[in-house]
């Protein structure tokens, strides 16, 4: 590329990273001053607990009603509290890991506007991210050190995320378990299923344990006093997070495939698969920025972040047909911990192993991209970012995009 070309991409990059970072920050101000809603699904999924009996999810509300007991304080600024937190030390470890790398923080910005244009500021996802780089830190740091300590905690780690947020299993446990089984020597079989036994039950434990018509009922009369006290009108119904444990688990799968797929299924079909070929291409070809260059380059890592990210799409899958729609929080996910592994293993001199079956797929996709010359390009780059079909729900490649989101946004909450 030219050098005017190359000085106007990284000033266009630039000013697409700041836009993104202007729009997330204009909507998680708006989430956060917005009158604050219990019945709002993101809202009420935190005040989930144990009052009706073990039940997944409900750790954190636990804690929140049992201190509320103790000493009583106002659990709106609680919750908010726990957010802006997360919301920090998200923003700490992914700037320091993009930075590190030289990588355009436009790729960093671009999945948080997924999640927080589409879902606003109040679900977990911020948490679990954190607590999934925590995880990739503890056991990457004991493959090269051997410290059983740092696998112990990385298992705790691991476990209590999967209780307080159980679809983590789909990006935590598969990729260990193979990073795990391929340093180990003698007796593999018995020592990985020893080492992976508490995350695996506490999955297992939040699938049998799902929830019912009665601990929805127990849960949402245990902050029944609370909610009142704060202006909650008992006749407006039950909180949706809540209330949502009142469904079996084979009239959530079936939901999940009907809102995925609809009545036109190869449509929905070819649908996902463009959406998670457009995310392996922005998480592959993220561009390098030589600031001092002022330059925009293609990423030196892209076969290593390809095999990742193929791996975490494949194990999430699940997540994109019968356990969940909402694809604006799934696949960043998928992307944010990719980084993360790449990162921790990177650091530690590990090198991440997902099957030769599929590192071989994966650098036929990287190599196919490296040949087109256009995907090289980083104005097709910022392009696909903001044509990126998102919405929570199966996307529309016309509507569901920054550009319509943010346009309608702007008409909602400015005009």
């Amino acid at each position: 590329m030219k050098p005017n070309c190359q000085l106007g991409a990284y000033y266009a990059e630039k000013a697409v990273t700041a836009l993104l970072f202007a729009v997330i920050c204009f909507v998680a101000l708006h989430s956060f001053i917005y009158p604050f809603d219990y019945l709002r699904y993101e809202v009420s999924d935190w005040l989930i607990n144990y009052q009706g009996g073990f039940v997944r999810r409900g750790l954190i509300g636990e804690l929140l009603l049992q201190f509320e007991h103790i000493r009583p304080y106002n659990v709106r600024h609680a919750i908010l509290g726990i957010e802006i937190i997360f919301y920090i030390l998200f923003f700490a470890v992914i700037f320091r890991i993009f930075t590190k790398y030289r990588w355009s923080l436009l790729a960093a910005m671009f999945p948080v506007a997924c999640v927080t244009i589409s879902m606003g500021c109040y679900r977990r996802d911020f948490m679990m991210l954190c607590l999934c780089a925590l995880t990739f830190y503890l056991f990457f740091k004991y493959l090269k050190e051997k410290r059983k300590t740092l696998l112990v905690w990385s298992i705790v780690v691991m476990s209590l995320s999967i209780i307080v947020y159980e679809p983590v299993f789909f990006v935590l446990v598969p990729v260990l378990v193979l990073q795990y089984w391929n340093a180990c020597g003698e007796r593999k079989w018995l020592k990985t299923a020893l080492v992976f036994t508490p995350p695996t039950a506490c999955m297992l434990l939040s699938c049998v344990y799902s929830g019912n018509g009665a601990q929805a009922d127990s849960i949402w009369q245990s902050w029944m006093p609370y909610m009142t006290a704060d202006g909650y009108n008992p006749a407006d119904g039950m909180g949706l997070a809540v209330n949502f444990l009142k469904f079996t688990n084979d009239y959530v799968f079936k939901m999940h495939l009907e809102s995925s797929f609809g009545d036109n299924v190869p449509l929905s079909v070819a649908t996902l698969i463009i959406v998670l070929s457009l995310a392996f291409f922005l998480c592959t070809n993220v561009p390098q920025i030589n600031k001092m260059q002022k330059t925009v380059t293609r990423n030196g890592y892209a076969d290593k972040l390809g095999r990742i990210l193929l791996f975490q799409l494949l194990m999430q899958l699940p997540l994109f047909t019968v356990l969940s729609i909402d694809y604006g929080r799934t696949l960043p996910i998928s992307l944010y911990t990719s980084f993360f592994l790449f990162h921790y293993s990177h650091a530690n001199g590990i090198k991440i192993n997902v099957t030769p079956p599929l590192e071989k797929a994966a650098d036929r996709l990287t190599g196919l991209l490296n040949r087109a010359p256009v995907c090289g390009n980083p104005y097709f780059y910022i392009l696909v970012i903001l044509v990126f079909p998102f919405q929570i729900f199966m996307p529309s490649l016309w509507r569901d995009n920054i550009i319509m989101h943010l346009y309608d946004k702007i008409m909602k909450y400015v005009l």
